[in-house]
């Protein structure tokens, strides 16, 4: 296990790490370095565009992405938490992070990947091969994917993933229902 300074090194190393997130164990990497980024592709197995990016806290995605004003209120009253918001993106991140312009953005409420997260956004994707089972916990994870990666240890995750919602668009749509559904998301969406 590393300490949350030498993860920190390591995704600056261009390395990829796995953490705890609040709704499943994470990995990610530097979205700036397409040397990271092309690793956990080949790691991970995935094929298509298309990640997330953690950051640490709701005012840094006011730098990373054009923000439709009417979706303020789903960023302030959610944000923290285990929801992912795709939006569109103001910065050129590495081959394979944005799927047409957009990023999708996660603010864990975690204070681990929050930790890991802090000054440098951190690609978080769940950690699996794609399409199989994500990990439930770090040896599990450690067995899947050995020395290709750096574990970081923290808060247990709840196991779901979280709810993703596009709101790069004028209407706004939900791509995964998980972790997070409430009527009062729903009543946001439908005003």
């Amino acid at each position: 296990m590393i300490s949350i300074e030498e993860a920190r090194e390591a995704i600056r190393n261009d390395e990829i790490v796995i953490y705890p997130t609040d709704t499943v164990l994470g990995m990610g990497c530097n979205p700036f370095s397409q040397k990271a980024v092309d690793k956990l592709f080949k790691i991970k197995g995935k094929k298509s565009n298309g990640l997330s990016i953690m950051l640490n806290n709701t005012g840094e995605i006011y730098d990373y992405c054009s923000v439709n004003k009417k979706y303020e209120k789903i960023i302030s009253n959610f944000l923290p938490g285990p929801i992912t918001l795709i939006m569109k993106s103001k910065k050129v991140f590495a081959k394979g992070v944005t799927r047409n312009e957009t990023i999708a953005i996660r603010i864990p409420l975690n204070k681990t990947s929050n930790d890991l997260a802090k000054n440098i956004p951190v690609i978080t994707t769940s950690a699996n091969i794609h399409g199989e089972d994500i990990a439930k916990n770090i040896e599990e994870a450690k067995n899947i994917f050995g020395d290709n990666c750096y574990y970081l240890e923290g808060e247990k995750p709840t196991g779901i993933e979280s709810t993703i919602l596009d709101i790069s668009k004028d209407k706004p749509e939900v791509r995964r229902i998980g972790a997070l559904y409430s009527t009062i998301l729903e009543e946001m969406l439908e005003s």
